[in-house]
């Protein structure tokens, strides 16, 4: 015969250890920043294993490096959205490592890029964009048209600058491309946080073809990286170099922002 008040005790107690349980994992599975750092370099170091071991016949290291590269990007998109502080650690192994981090001086905007590898003389990147909105970390993955998340070349953020106009904070990202071993290029991206979301389509730069969100060019690479964009936020322009027949020249084109819009000026 059951015995109800012991089982009706057990059965409640169960339940509630159930939902302490609940309460507890996440304090449980927490990670330390340092530990997120430790984890990402080890898949991070994959990708340049299975890169070195592209001619060797005897495995499939093109499926295990795309792998690898697929395996980090998850990981960081996942850390970087579920743990705040990550947004201001240093992470300083895996820029050894060469991931790339810049961050916005107001610590709102962080952008990690780095190289895919493989043998092909165009590069290919992939960047996680990590933003804060209010309390939370969200964080978006940027991958190439290979995997059919975009529709364009993905480039590699060097810097973010940033200002306040119009009641918001503009970031303009500079980024490269590497097209072929000597077709090579350099833009500004705009972009602002609002209403929880990044936009990439903050059209505020006026030019003869009409309003945009980012600046270009190409140039001839011939063994000197340039890094030729530039913002001051003193005076609020952006200033980038004149590219004649795929020459990088000495002259200047200078975009200030007026109020509402970056327009070109005289030098």
């Amino acid at each position: 015969m059951r015995d109800y008040p012991y089982f009706y005790f057990m059965k409640y107690l169960n339940l509630f250890l159930m939902f302490l349980s609940c309460l507890l994992s996440p304090a449980l599975f927490a990670q330390t920043p340092r530990q997120i750092e430790t984890d990402l370099l080890k898949s991070f170091k994959k990708i340049k294993y299975w890169d070195e071991r592209l001619r060797d016949t005897s495995v499939n290291a093109g499926d295990s490096l795309y792998n690898a590269n697929n395996e980090f990007g998850q990981k960081l998109q996942n850390y970087s959205e579920k743990y705040t502080s990550t947004i201001i650690y240093p992470f300083a192994l895996l820029k050894k490592e060469y991931l790339n981090i810049c961050t916005s001086t107001d610590g709102l905007f962080r952008i990690y890029s780095w190289d895919t590898e493989g043998d092909g003389t165009m590069h290919e990147f992939e960047n996680v964009m990590q933003y804060r909105y209010r309390e939370r970390t969200h964080s978006i993955w940027v991958r190439d048209t290979a995997v059919g998340r975009q529709d364009k070349y993905v480039p590699y953020y060097t810097n973010i600058y940033s200002f306040k106009a119009n009641n918001k904070t503009y970031y303009l990202g500079i980024y490269e491309g590497v097209y072929c071993s000597t077709c090579w290029g350099q833009g500004m991206q705009v972009f602002v946080i609002e209403n929880g979301k990044l936009n990439d389509d903050v059209k505020i730069i006026k030019t003869a073809s009409g309003l945009h969100s980012q600046l270009y060019y190409e140039y001839r690479f011939n063994g000197e990286k340039k890094d030729d964009i530039r913002f001051d936020p003193v005076s609020k322009t952006i200033s980038l170099p004149v590219v004649i027949k795929d020459r990088v020249t000495n002259k200047r084109i200078l975009y200030k922002f007026t109020d509402q819009y970056f327009e070109r000026v005289k030098n």
